[in-house]
This record gives C-alpha cells, structure tokens and sequence, in this order.
C-alpha cells in the first residue's frame, strides 16, 4: 500500500490527554439518513466518559482486543460477557463507559429517527455475534433484537422521584428552554432544594444538565453540514461566543474541531 493510501486510512486521530487515542478511519450518512463512524480506540490510562443522548440516540459495537471495558451504574461496574458487544443509548439517558488499557475496535451508528416500541428506552449493553457494519437503521434494530446477555447500564439507576420528574420535565421541554426555577415551582420545592437533590441523584445540577442536553445533539448537526451560527441557534444560543465557550466546557473541544472529526470521509 502507498503511503498516500495510509495517510487516507487513519482519517483523523483524537489524543487523549491520559495517553491514547481514537483513530476514526470513516465517516458518513447512510442512505436512510443514519449516521455510521468506524473507529480504532487505544486508551493508555483510564477513560471514563459520560454520554448524554437528546433526541439522537447511538448504537455502539465493540471488538475488544486487550484492556477492560465496563459501564459504572450506581456503584457497580458492569462488564461485556464476550470480546464482541454492543451498546444502546438511546434518547435522553446517562451512560458511563469506562476503559482501562483498552484496544478495541469499533463501529457506531447514530440518528434521529424513532425506534421500535420493543427497542429497550434505557442504556443496555449485550453480547452479539454480528461482524459486518449494518447498512442503517432498520439493521441496527436486527442487531439489538438479536443480542444475548443484556444488561442493564444507565449511570443513575435508581433516582429519587422528585430527580426523576424534574429530569422528564427538561427532556420533555429542553429545547425551549425551561426555567428550572418554574420546574421546582411546579414540583412544589424550591429551587435549592431541586438543585441539590438533582445532583446528589445525577452529579450534576438542573442547569448543566440542560446545557449539555441541548449541545447533545450538536455533533450529528455539524456532520450534516449545518454552519455553526445555525446549530448555535438550534441550541439556544443566540450569543455565539457563548456557544463556543459552553462547547469548550462541555466536550473539552471546539465546534470546528468537532466537524473535522464528524464529516463524511471514505
């Protein structure tokens, strides 16, 4: 292979700052619309990120070659039951994947479009046998219907009730951006009492909660080609600098960073 036809191959490298990185070799929209990413991961330290999913929702296959991979939920860390696995996030959940000294490969397919009724509403990882990268979404629902071994891998399984429905709330309205002040009102507390309950439940408070909620979906937006002062809007923001340093804050990355990685690339 010529050395021009490798510099193709590893389309873009993400380091990370603990030692590793992500090698994504190709990028596109399927013709359903679907968005599908393959991807190398090596990871030297410990990465634990955490995904929070909009209306998107993201399906995730992993090859693990060496290291540990789990999910943290609660105060326990679930582990794959084989090399070969595959993670559901669906839309509006919390997940915690944690790799250790991992070399993994991966596929991920990711869209807006609505999931069968019997398509799990909660993180799960499960064991499969598939191998090829599905051709959309109508696939990718074959593969989770098809897995064995599910677990169950929301980050916060088991939050209070008043937790719970604030959370439905800003889902539910987050896109017009609801004062989590009326949405304590409404839950008959205050607004301190909220935002300490919610992040003791969460770890995180009402506020950032619906800041990265509405930058979830950004990524996808800027795959699609959207200009960044219109997925800035979409968001929310009507000051852009605003948007740049909330982006900043929450992926540790830019809006244009974020678009090289995400573009369609053979």
């Amino acid at each position: 292979m010529s050395r021009g036809k490798k510099q193709q191959a590893i389309a873009f490298a993400v380091p990370f700052a603990d030692g590793g990185r992500l090698v994504r070799r190709h990028t596109g929209f399927l013709s359903d619309g679907s968005y599908l990413f393959q991807d190398q991961l090596r990871v030297d330290g410990f990465l634990t990120p955490t995904i929070i999913t909009s209306t998107a929702w993201l399906l995730e296959f992993y090859y693990l070659t060496s290291g540990e991979m789990y999910c943290c939920s609660g105060t326990k860390r679930i582990k794959p039951q084989a090399r070969k696995f595959g993670i559901l996030y669906p839309p509006f959940s919390i997940t915690k994947p944690c790799f250790k000294s991992t070399r993994t490969k991966l596929w991920g397919l990711a869209g807006d479009h609505r999931l069968p009724d019997d398509i799990p509403n909660t993180p799960v990882l499960f064991s499969s046998t598939f191998v090829d990268v599905p051709s959309g979404v109508e696939q990718a629902v074959a593969i989770i219907r098809a897995g064995t071994k599910p677990q169950a891998v929301a980050a916060y399984p088991s939050p209070s009730l008043l937790s719970l429905k604030a959370k439905r709330l800003i889902d539910q309205n987050y896109f017009d951006y609801p004062s989590i002040t009326r949405i304590a009102a409404r839950l008959g507390v205050s607004l301190e009492h909220l935002s300490r309950q919610f992040k003791i439940d969460y770890e995180l408070t009402p506020s950032s909660y619906l800041r990265q909620l509405r930058l979830a979906d950004v990524p996808l937006q800027l795959a699609r080609g959207e200009e960044i002062v219109k997925v800035s809007e979409n968001a929310g923001y009507n000051d852009l600098s605003r948007f740049y340093k909330q982006f900043r804050k929450t992926t540790r990355s830019s809006p244009g960073a974020c678009r090289s990685v995400m573009k369609p690339r053979s």
